[in-house]
């Protein structure tokens, strides 16, 4: 999952399906079926691969379908239904079968979920995807165009990196909701997630209209697509089988992975970059920590930290970009044969501390302080663009008789405020007659440049 300053939030698993979720009737509709917030597993229970095995099963809507055999656990079976959903079923109400596993067609699971998921929303079956919204046409759009040139490329890379690569099986769903009330109102998230992708019911879910739009909308605008794309790589790699569904991945790899296959950029319309390129919003977290400390950097406590860190906060977030990124450019062979290994996770299955530790040091060896040494100098050679200064600035322009004043601004929001604290400044009798021009520049420095311009 994604909070301001990304992040995957992979799938809860519970030993007893909770009940607790569903709220009133009075709660705003559409709202997540319980059943996508856990899977009930025997306790204690090592899961079995299904090895693909068929059989028959009861779906989302109690009808008798083909499912495929995702793992088995005690008395219970994990199971992919056609819809591309996992369920929890137990093993007493399943029979084998010779049927074929038949996956719902998009154009068929958009029909299902415009009349049992989501009413009133607006849905697109492509080739691989059904977008599910009732956000702007220009969000879907954006997503889509993201999504859609992003899925073959990355697909392509990861077969030419000799990773375990299938075609998806099923149809992904991308849910977007226009607001955060509506997107919480589906399902209660952390203060900050922004988007997440859920594990059991395959879906990435987001919303489109942010606090930080009125704060700094270019911002903004790079963080939104910058979700979309992480989140989108979460959803392609837990279905071409390079991560399995329900594997517990060390965090750093986990959402480094999504950060380096996910830069976009807004320059040229919006669009996917392509893997590897720099991200900025990224640079600029790493750029602020080194400037505050760079003492901090070069013992390897921050690669080891990262490495071994069970969750991470936005910082976390750029160190594993920043981690994977120096890898996979300067260490492919060694990063992509750990990945190899990492594979391996199983559904349920992670690493222990001592297995995280020996299976980093096995590909890119003992020395952390001389690999984080490396590290950093290589990033502090890259080109980056600062995203903060180089938003959009508003300068605001007061005449009153031959006073001038100015204030440069990135919130449009806050303009009112800056006209109305100006206009206090001035005596009453100059109020009247005050005069406001505002003008956008496509950055700070030429912003200042302008606002010096205007006072002289």
């Amino acid at each position: 999952m994604l909070r301001f300053g990304p992040l995957m939030w992979l799938v809860i698993l519970f030993t007893v399906l909770p009940t607790s979720f569903v709220r009133s009737q009075e709660t705003l509709a559409p709202q997540v079926d319980p059943r996508d917030l856990g899977l009930a597993i025997a306790r204690g229970a090592e899961p079995i691969s299904g090895e693909g095995q068929r059989i028959m099963v009861p779906d989302e809507l109690d009808e008798p379908v083909v499912g495929k055999l995702y793992f088995k656990s005690g008395d219970r079976r994990v199971v992919l239904l056609p819809s591309g959903r996992l369920t929890s079923v137990p093993a007493a109400s399943t029979t084998p079968t010779d049927r074929p596993f038949d996956a719902l067609d998009p154009k068929t699971l958009k029909t299902r979920l415009e009349e049992n998921e989501f009413p009133g929303f607006k849905t697109k079956a492509t080739r691989r995807y059904v977008y599910v919204y009732n956000t702007s046409e220009e969000f879907a759009t954006a997503t889509t165009r993201i999504l859609e040139t992003m899925h073959p490329k990355l697909i392509a890379l990861c077969k030419r990196r000799d990773l375990s690569v299938v075609e998806p099986e099923v149809p992904l769903v991308v849910v977007m909701f226009r607001t955060e009330e509506e997107f919480q109102n589906y399902r209660e998230m952390p203060e900050g997630v922004v988007a997440y992708y859920n594990g059991i019911s395959n879906y990435v879910v987001m919303y489109e209209k942010s606090k930080l739009v009125e704060v700094a909308p270019m911002i903004a605008v790079k963080q939104a697509i910058s979700t979309i794309a992480h989140e989108g790589v979460h959803q392609i790699l837990h279905n071409i089988g390079v991560q399995r569904r329900l594997s517990g991945w060390p965090p750093w790899v986990s959402e480094g992975l999504p950060e380096y296959f996910s830069p976009t950029d807004v320059a040229r319309g919006i669009r996917w970059k392509g893997a590897g390129e720099i991200n900025d919003l990224r640079m600029k977290n790493l750029d602020e920590r080194f400037r505050a400390n760079p003492a901090a950097f070069g013992r390897g406590d921050f690669l080891k930290s990262t490495v071994m860190a069970e969750q991470l906060n936005s910082d976390g977030y750029a160190s594993a970009w920043a981690i994977t990124y120096f890898l996979a450019e300067h260490r492919p062979r060694q990063f992509f044969e750990y990945l190899s290994e990492v594979e391996k996770i199983g559904p349920l299955g992670a690493l222990s501390t001592d297995q995280q530790l020996e299976l980093f040091e096995t590909h890119f060896g003992e020395d952390w302080a001389r690999l984080e040494t490396e590290l950093f100098n290589r990033l502090k050679r890259l080109p980056y663009v600062d995203p903060v200064l180089n938003q959009p600035h508003y300068v605001v322009l007061m005449k009153a008789g031959g006073k001038r004043a100015t204030v440069i601004t990135s919130s449009p929001a806050s303009i009112p405020e800056a006209r109305q604290q100006m206009l206090s400044s001035l005596p009453p009798s100059e109020r009247a007659v005050a005069q406001f021009l505002v003008n956008v520049y496509p950055n700070q420095a030429l912003a200042r440049q302008a606002a010096s311009g205007a006072l002289r």
